[in-house]
């Protein structure tokens, strides 16, 4: 008996062991190995593609691919490369691969930097099977060629692997996009305030930013909350919002936040949790960017049946100002939503996208309904003990 009880602490022992080496072995948030495709291949360089040796470091490729070098030209066209020197890029129906070391069941996100070349209709499959994206690459956010998007997974076995892969085919097979800076970040859902409905509100939990990277990270269409780089939020729209920081922008509170671009074609919504009949009032911040975004700058907002459009008002002291509204729940989950009212660019450049910034969104019910029927308690126990007196 003794000896049986020693053998199954030694196995939980060993479990405990092996649990913990893999949290250690998993991935760390941050570059993917080689994810700047800086390292040097065996044969080196060349500004002609791979050379006679096909191979990127820590990467499997399939098709052609091509590590680009910054400044490189084809034809009359000069191939971006979003950081750093070199890039790979992704000729007809060409993938790149690696395999990284995850915990399984926990939610990943992928960041990386993209840029159009010479393809009519460019667009970029990311996937981490079974899951996968298909991002469209034609508008270009930026002025300088090139953004950064993210995408996020459901780790299903605890050794994913992570592709990319151009979908498209050309008359020239060299045709296709240019990634770079490709990084992932274990993502957790903050835990809803007690007095707020609203998960992340304030947007602190997010995908992997560069501390170098000014332009934000784009946050694609996406439809499932439960896979959502911006845990607690979907993405409604054809086109993106940003998420942006307050190293390289004005954010109304702590780090992070979201800045609505491309008008209507720009939503970000979240599925709160509420009473039915209960009264509930919406309020979040509402600013500007920092980034010379052209005035005005105006938000619609959307709680159950109600919608209301606040437009920033510029002040010398503030960057951003607390704005509102009040709503009905009509059911046990209410949808919230916001977009941006116009389609603005920034007035330096004329071209890069922008949009007013939404930060700490909170959702709370007001108390009056429970005071009502507090009164109405109230005034019931009162006639109950003026009945008694009165016998």
């Amino acid at each position: 008996m003794v000896k049986s009880s020693r053998n199954t602490k030694w196995i939980s022992l060993c479990i405990l062991f092996l649990v913990h080496l893999a949290e250690v072995l998993a991935v760390e948030d941050g570059l993917v190995t080689n994810g700047d495709f800086e390292t040097t291949p065996p044969t080196g360089f060349s500004s002609s593609g791979l050379g006679s040796d096909p191979s990127i470091p820590s990467w499997k490729i399939t098709g052609t691919v091509e590590l680009v070098e910054s400044g490189q030209r084809q034809g009359g066209m000069i191939l971006i490369v979003p950081e750093g020197t070199h890039a790979a890029r992704l000729g007809n129906d060409a993938e790149i691969t690696q395999k990284i070391t995850v915990e399984k069941g926990s939610l990943y996100s992928l960041t990386f930097s993209a840029a159009r070349t010479c393809a009519q209709l460019e667009s970029l499959n990311v996937s981490v099977p079974p899951a996968s994206q298909t991002i469209d690459l034609q508008t270009v956010y930026t002025v300088q060629g090139w953004d950064s998007y993210a995408w996020a997974f459901l780790a299903e076995e605890e050794t994913v692997t992570v592709a990319f892969k151009n979908p498209g085919m050309e008359d020239d097979p060299t045709c296709g996009p240019i990634i770079d800076d490709i990084a992932v970040k274990r993502l957790f859902t903050p835990k809803r305030p007690k007095d707020n409905a609203v998960v992340n509100g304030d947007y602190e939990e997010g995908p992997w930013m560069f501390r170098n990277a000014s332009l934000g990270v784009l946050l694609p269409t996406n439809l499932d909350e439960e896979s959502s780089s911006l845990p607690g939020w979907i993405v409604e729209s054809n086109r993106a919002v940003r998420y942006i920081d307050s190293n390289h922008f004005t954010v109304p509170g702590g780090k992070r936040a979201v800045e609505l671009l491309s008008g209507k074609e720009g939503i970000i919504a979240q599925m709160v949790e509420t009473t039915p009949q209960k009264d509930y009032t919406l309020t979040f911040s509402l600013g500007q960017a920092g980034d010379s975004c052209k005035q005005p700058l105006a938000v619609m907002a959307f709680a159950s049946d109600q919608a209301e459009n606040f437009h920033y008002t510029p002040d010398a002291n503030l960057t951003f100002q607390s704005v509102g509204l009040n709503f009905t729940a009509k059911a046990e989950r209410t949808r919230i939503a916001f977009y941006s009212i116009y389609y603005n660019t920034r007035s330096d450049d004329m071209s890069s996208l922008c949009g007013p910034v939404v930060d700490d969104v909170r959702v709370w019910g007001k108390s009056g309904g429970n005071r009502v029927a507090f009164k109405v308690l109230a005034l019931g126990f009162g006639f109950g003990l003026l009945a008694l007196f009165l016998v």
